[in-house]
């Protein structure tokens, strides 16, 4: 019984890391495809979305892995068994909508968790608001290294702002973001932590 345990969750964290691969390439081409675009109804060079390319996925390495993989440790740390699972059906949306539409949807795939305690104890309310917190406060944090860099060069700027802007993005209290978790479990710390990331979006806007 533990061998194939052990074989399933050797599987699982294989699928785990190709799944945030690909779904840091798709995410990356589909952000690199909209900085390209010569205006809202013009195409896109692909020699410029190549250029931007390594950029972008450098930005988005902690914008968007950077927030999952909070969620996810967290979820860990609190007893919960999490991991990372793209949605192959809503992952090809982040390349198609820029190429024709000029905006990314980025929703390639989320950390599922476990509905109960593996180990250890404490409050539920208390876990579901930390694991739902960490995602956009480790953006914050990122948002303020870019901020610190702001005069060296536009690249912090622009990744300054994508963290702050994914940060406030998923403190709205709208299901299934983050924010609607936070809301509902401690609107009091909740309240601070959109504040403080509005203000920085409106600072490097």
């Amino acid at each position: 019984m533990y061998r194939v345990d052990h074989e399933i969750y050797r599987w699982e964290r294989r699928q785990e890391v190709f799944d945030m691969a690909v779904s840091l390439v798709v995410l990356s081409l589909g952000f690199s495809i909209v900085l390209a675009r010569k205006g809202p109804l013009g195409g896109a060079s692909w020699w410029d979305v190549l250029h931007l390319f390594p950029f972008v996925a450098f930005v988005l390495l902690f914008a968007f892995l950077g927030h999952e993989l909070a969620h996810r440790q967290v979820a860990r740390r609190l007893g919960y068994y999490a991991y990372y699972q793209a949605d192959y059906y809503l992952l090809p949306l982040a390349v198609i909508l820029p190429l024709f539409f000029g905006f990314v949807f980025a929703a390639p795939g989320a950390v599922v968790i476990s509905p109960y305690r593996l180990y250890g104890s404490g409050d539920p309310k208390r876990d579901e608001f930390f694991i739902a917190a960490s995602g956009p406060v480790a953006n914050i944090a990122f948002a303020l290294v870019g901020l610190l860099l702001w005069e060296t060069s536009p690249f912090w700027q622009f990744f300054a702002y994508i963290n702050a802007w994914l940060a406030f993005f998923n403190l709205l209290p709208i299901p299934p973001l983050d924010g609607s978790k936070m809301v509902k479990t401690k609107p009091a710390l909740w309240l601070p932590t959109i504040v403080a990331a509005g203000l920085l979006v409106w600072r490097l806007w």
